[in-house]
């Protein structure tokens, strides 16, 4: 089979489109000073434009072993587009010098006269780049050099940053006239760019991190793993940003108006009207709700996200009342003494805002003595540690915060027994076995209803159900490029589930070639934003299409269980990782995950899954239980499958049968079924075991559509 022009199926373009809009969703316009955007025609005529960095060719879009069925380039974009014109002998030159140097590298701009490109372009566009393995977050002297060149030259520079997140930025780098994050956008990079940089969509993103002025900040929020994670480190230490945790601009501008917190039954209720205060430009909003504990010993972060919610777009003068609403449990911080969550008795500040250090403080609960609200399993980790405690006087602070702590403070809402949840008393029963009926039988009888699903495993002889649970994963696939396959049991008619990974969409071989090396077939995929670029968006909505998305291709190529990205939190932005990391905050991490599982849930299962824990780290069962394990507990309802993580954590071994991961079971309620990399238990499993485990397999097949 020769060259043939591709033929785009309806499929490929709605996910081409829905990655077009996810990417813009969460590009985040960082500075916009003198009017430098948007971009837009003028007197009917594309604005010309001068594009510099070999980023605006090597545009990243995913990690290195995807293999979209297309790649959207920076330049390629802004070509595209009907408001800008890039200069055309440049860009020749920029696109002659990739081909002849694909390793990478700055063109040398020695050859090039500045001043004349200023003078026939009225803007510059300088776009840097960092592939998603790459954690080097400096950037190089011909970087640099580059940027001084062009902001002395033009009077309008706008600094592009393709980069899975964090990069210190110089002096060179800030006169810029208007930075944009664009992150790690997936194959419709370039189109998302163009639409965003020429207002065909508006910035609405928002920082998923914290952005400090030196990487060597994260040295020190680093240190020890516990409570104080991005900005609850950086905040609550008083640290200096370039900008905080939920920030970004728009081309509108939006202003917070009246807010109020109230109690409704069991849930903390918080009003918040926003209204675009700007002249020209509709302008949305990610309202952010943050929570105080009481804290007299200073061991708990100064203020920590509790929900959020993005208003509509806003045109000039609009206005919006956003209702948010969450339990009071969720203002309970976990006390290792109770192996329980509690309230403590004193004030409870709810904090309203756009970013992490823009709130104001709407309101305050007040406890009026200690209330357990929770209890969890009790665990015993071999590695204690006492996180770190901060001083008060250090943390970031406003004019005007300890006014409105007062006034909050004297009208604060009690919180009695009534608004607390009734604690049951039930325990589920211990698992006993399966108990059969001495014939055979295939899973197509528990679908036709004329067995159970504990009836069929009982009927499983030992070997089989080991080649079921252990070897889940470890079979060879089917599908050309995917990750494994489970067993295929003819016996009991259970067929092989298909797993493939890629945080960024399905990693799967692109052109399967028969023994001739002709291409027989083509499988083609679509790369997505990454999660760092979706957890930007602050929208669940934005991350359930893409799981709708995602779910629609398993279900074209035959695979049923995908490896989502990881639910560790971004701590470190130099981490190999980083770009298929969500965020530093678990509630977002944990809330947009689960959007994204359930888009997938209709066409398959996305798997849960961690990235690399911290092995050696000695980490408080409150730094565990408050955060670190809390995207785990909010995802786990809307995930039926969940990757065991390999190796050791705070020196327990993980497997099925850990307690750490029994623990999680229990108490986040999960009801999914295991994958492992490694062992899957860590002591040899009795039949009970297995039975356990292929239980919640075949429940998983029963669910996922034929």
């Amino acid at each position: 089979m020769g060259e043939r022009t591709m033929e785009y199926t309806p499929r490929m373009l709605d996910a081409a489109l829905t990655a077009r809009s996810a990417a813009a969703a969460g590009m985040v316009l960082l500075k916009n000073v003198q009017n430098a955007l948007p971009l837009t025609a003028e007197d009917g005529e594309a604005l010309p434009v001068a594009v510099f960095g070999s980023g605006q060719i090597f545009t990243p879009c995913c990690e290195a072993a995807m293999d979209p069925w297309r790649k959207v380039s920076v330049l390629d974009g802004l070509c595209a587009s009907d408001a800008v014109k890039p200069d055309g002998l440049l860009s020749h030159k920029y696109r002659t010098w990739a081909l002849e140097h694909p390793a990478g590298g700055e063109y040398p701009l020695g050859s090039l006269s500045m001043e004349e490109l200023a003078g026939c372009n009225r803007a510059a566009i300088v776009v840097i780049a960092r592939r998603p393995e790459q954690t080097d977050c400096t950037l190089t002297d011909s970087e640099t050099q580059m940027l001084r060149s062009v902001t002395t030259a033009f009077d309008r520079t706008i600094l592009v940053l393709a980069t899975p997140g964090f990069v210190e930025l110089n002096d060179a780098a800030m006169a810029c006239q208007a930075i944009v994050w664009m992150g790690i956008a997936g194959q419709e990079a370039g189109s998302a760019l163009a639409d965003v940089l020429t207002a065909k969509a508006l910035p609405m993103g928002r920082l998923p991190f914290s952005w400090p002025v030196s990487r060597t900040d994260f040295d020190a929020s680093n240190a020890q793993a516990d409570q104080f994670v991005g900005y609850r480190y950086f905040d609550s230490f008083g640290a200096e940003l370039r900008w905080p945790f939920g920030y970004g601009l728009g081309y509108g501008t939006c202003a917070l108006g009246s807010v109020s917190v109230g109690l409704d039954g069991t849930d903390v209720t918080v009003s918040a009207e926003v209204e675009n205060i700007g002249e020209t430009w509709p302008a949305a909003e990610a309202v952010q709700v943050y929570i105080s504990r009481p804290d007299a010993a200073g061991a708990q972060p100064v203020w920590l996200l509790d929900c959020f919610a993005r208003t509509k777009l806003l045109a000039p003068g609009e206005r919006e009342t956003v209702q948010l609403r969450f339990p009071v449990t969720e203002l309970a911080a976990y006390r290792e003494s109770a192996c329980a969550f509690a309230l403590e008795e004193g004030y409870y500040d709810v904090r309203v805002g756009f970013h992490s250090r823009g709130t104001y403080i709407a309101g305050s609960l007040r406890s009026m003595q200690r209330a357990m609200v929770r209890a969890v399993t009790p665990l015993r980790l071999d590695a204690p540690a006492n996180d770190r405690v901060r001083d008060r006087k250090a943390a970031f602070t406003y004019p005007g915060e300890a006014e409105e702590l007062t006034a909050a403070h004297k009208y604060a809402i009690r919180i009695s027994p009534r608004n607390l949840p009734k604690r049951s008393r039930k325990k589920g029963r211990d698992f006993q076995g399966c108990y059969g009926d001495n014939e055979v039988h295939t899973l197509d009888d528990v679908r036709a209803g004329r067995c159970s699903v504990f009836t069929l495993v009982a009927a499983m002889d030992d070997h089989s159900l080991r080649q079921l649970v252990d070897q889940f994963g470890f079979c060879p696939a089917s599908v050309p490029g995917a990750l494994g396959a489970s067993a295929a049991l003819e016996r009991y008619r259970i067929p092989a589930m298909q797993l493939a990974a890629g945080s960024e969409g399905l990693c799967l071989t692109k052109e399967i070639r028969g023994e001739d090396d002709e291409i027989i077939r083509r499988q083609y995929t679509t790369a997505f934003p990454s999660a760092t670029l979706l957890a930007a968006a602050f929208s669940p909505d934005v991350c359930r299409a893409v799981g709708r998305a995602v779910g629609r291709e398993m279900q074209e190529f035959g695979i049923h269980l995908w490896l989502a990205p990881s639910l560790n939190l971004l701590a470190d932005p130099r981490a190999a990782d980083a770009a298929g990391r969500w965020s530093e905050d678990p509630v977002l991490t944990g809330v947009l995950a689960a959007a994204l599982a359930e888009g997938v849930s209709k066409y398959g299962a996305a798997v849960l899954r961690h990235g690399d824990l911290p092995e050696d780290a000695a980490m408080s069962q409150s730094a565990l239980r408050d955060t670190w394990l809390l995207p785990y507990e909010i995802a786990a309802g809307s995930y039926r499958a969940a990757l065991i993580p390999s190796g050791t954590f705070c020196g327990e071994v993980l497997g099925e049968d850990s307690p750490l991961v029994r623990s999680w079971i229990v108490d986040s309620r999960y009801r999914g079924m295991f994958l492992a990399d490694g062992e899957r238990y860590v002591s040899g499993p009795q039949r009970i075991d297995l039975e356990r485990s292929a239980i919640r397999i075949l429940k998983l097949m029963l669910d996922i559509p034929k």
